[in-house]
């Protein structure tokens, strides 16, 4: 029978076995991507819904199964609240790798050949009345996101010893149970049994494979690579750097774990001898090189975890282009990690609104910020960076859209080049699966995407190794970070200039600081010259004080409130409103004074 035929059949039958209280036959494969976006499970019929309200703490809201010739995937989902997979967790993973009662270690009306523990990271594999500890590496584990969230997507490789029982077996069906093993902790399914799967040999086509090279000669390329301990300056390493990087053929290189700057640049220039390179001045352990020479570059924010440097792309892209490279706190340092992105989500707030930056920029400067982020704690470290939203806003101000248009900035989602896979480290030594630790972000305001992709040499074909003259093992052996590839595109269609980029509304921004004792400063946007009205009015709207009545000029203007009214009398403590009239229209935004 035809494998399309097969295909469709399977479609149809996994909808008829459908069984919302505890079983769902799960027939045919799907082409699934490991990166924390779940786009591609919606066609997945669900295999098990569990009611809401069930649990105290960790309410398990769907489960999910399917398959491609390589991993057993599994996609849960929560009613509500937001988990770490990888922490501070009891998520018990069982499977019944033969749907055999009688074999594995009983457990809910199944015989689990493996039982896995998220929060812990290891597990056990039972087979012939034995247990044995594994980790993540023996199930070629993958997870994501690596951040708190309300649902996962997770990767288990199906020629694993405890899904095959030690070799004896390629897994065509079994069941599947997840608990919460606390006090009223909650469980799928709800009756014993397990929820049963069977794998069905339909083909699932292999990803389109991403070649290396750019859409276009014109696209500019950034690439970021945390080397591990200077990696590029190691003997041992330094040739596997050279492959990978040549092949990759870059324009702009922002390098993490790196803190020598003089030495780096010859390296490099030695690597392509027919170009002109420079090197920015290294903070902490970051440094930029590009073929375009460097305007300026400095220091972002206090703890030198994140630099700046503006290159000169005038003649490409109509104007210079902005670079932030970061590698923040590492692992469970959550806290330092919230600090470093709510500085620099402060700190860029002041340079767009105030030039108020270490250097001066154009108003629409296209701007790329990438690096190791270490995010492998709480998604609010993501939303300060792509959305503006300070966590600490007593200490950094006010949240502040990032983008030039006000809007959010664009986290992308590359995946491997020849695999499903999102993930950007990767250390098979550690109890941590491999993860989504480096990230890109950019202005979709200002810059068009064009090639963008992970590079792993682990999973490229002989053909494609020889073709890009790689080894099989460069990326594994250079660093366990893998490096990422984002073009940047010359399209004119999207242009470069203001009246793209900047707010096509007024916008009255939030003060700052707010609460405020002494002085704020009160900002607001006009998309055209305008006569305006700013006062300061009570609860009761009565006015306080008129700030300002005149013809204001396109952009940003400032001006700042000292507490005091009319008369020049300082007002009391309490709430107040800063108002805006433009046209007829009116802004309004709450002002807190302590005193």
């Amino acid at each position: 029978m035809h494998n399309s035929l097969l295909l469709f059949i399977s479609r149809v039958l996994r909808g008829l076995f459908f069984s919302p209280l505890l079983v769902s036959y799960m027939i045919g494969g799907d082409p699934i991507n490991i990166d924390g976006l779940f786009e591609d499970w919606d066609d997945v019929p669900i295999s098990y819904s569990d009611q809401n309200g069930d649990a105290i703490t960790a309410d398990y809201s769907l489960l999910k199964i399917t398959h491609d010739s390589e991993f057993l995937f599994i996609y849960i989902k929560f009613h509500n609240g937001e988990f770490l997979m990888q922490d501070w967790n009891d998520f018990h993973l069982y499977i019944d790798a033969d749907s055999d009662l009688m074999t594995g270690s009983a457990f809910h009306g199944i015989g689990a050949e493996l039982e896995w523990t998220f929060g812990e990271r290891s597990g056990y594999k039972h087979s012939n009345g034995q247990q044995t500890e594994i980790y993540q590496n023996d199930l070629s584990l993958r997870i994501a996101p690596t951040i708190t969230s309300s649902e996962f997507e997770i990767a288990i490789a199906r020629h694993s010893t405890a899904l095959t029982i030690n070799g004896s077996q390629s897994i065509t069906q079994g069941k599947i149970v997840l608990t919460e093993n606390s006090n009223n902790g909650d469980m799928i399914p709800d009756n014993a049994g397990g929820v049963s799967f069977t794998i069905f040999e339909d083909e699932v086509s292999p990803p389109e494979p991403i070649t290396l090279g750019r859409l276009n000669d014109s696209d500019i390329r950034v690439l970021s690579y945390n080397t591990l301990n200077e990696g590029i300056l190691d003997d041992d390493r330094q040739l596997h750097f050279k492959r990978i990087i040549q092949a990759l053929d870059p324009d702009v290189i922002a390098l993490q774990e790196h803190g020598d700057w003089e030495e780096i640049d010859d390296v490099i220039q030695s690597w392509f001898p027919n170009q002109q390179w420079h090197a920015s001045w290294t903070y902490r352990d970051l440094v930029v090189l590009s073929r375009f020479s460097i305007i300026n570059d400095a220091n972002m924010i206090s703890s030198e975890r994140t630099m700046a440097a503006l290159l000169d792309t005038e003649n490409e892209l109509g104007k210079n282009l902005l670079i932030f490279n970061s590698h923040l706190s590492c692992c469970s340092n959550n806290e330092d990690r919230q600090k470093q992105v709510d500085e620099f989500a402060g700190a860029w707030r002041e340079w767009v609104l105030n030039n108020e930056g270490p250097f001066e920029i154009e108003a629409g400067t296209p701007f790329v910020h990438v690096g190791d982020f270490n995010y492998v704690g709480y998604r609010q470290q993501v939303e300060t960076i792509r959305d503006g939203d300070i966590e600490d806003e007593s200490q950094y101000g006010n949240d502040f859209l990032p983008d030039w248009d006000s809007t959010s900035i664009i986290d992308l989602f590359p995946r491997h080049t020849h695999k499903r896979m999102g993930y950007t480290w990767r250390k098979d030594g550690s109890s941590f699966n491999p993860g989504k630790l480096d990230y890109v972000f950019y202005s979709d305001a200002t810059i068009d995407t064009g090639k963008y992709y992970i590079l792993n040499t682990l999973v490229i074909d002989d053909t494609a190794l020889d073709n890009y003259q790689l080894q099989w093992d460069d990326t594994q052996i250079a660093s366990d970070h893998l490096p990422i590839i984002f073009d940047i595109s010359i399209n004119n269609e999207v242009g470069l200039d203001n009246e793209h980029i900047l707010p096509i509304s007024i916008i009255l921004y939030p003060n700052y600081p707010n609460p405020f004792n002494s002085n704020t400063a009160i900002t607001f946007y006009l998309s055209k010259p305008e006569i305006i009205d700013l006062s300061i009015i009570d609860v009761m709207g009565n006015t306080v004080k008129k700030m300002m009545h005149e013809k204001r000029p396109i952009g940003n203007s400032l001006i700042n409130w000292d507490g005091t009214n009319m008369m020049g009398e300082s007002v009391t403590s309490g709430i107040y409103f800063s108002l805006l009239k433009v046209d007829g229209r009116f802004f309004k935004n709450k002002i807190v004074l302590l005193k």
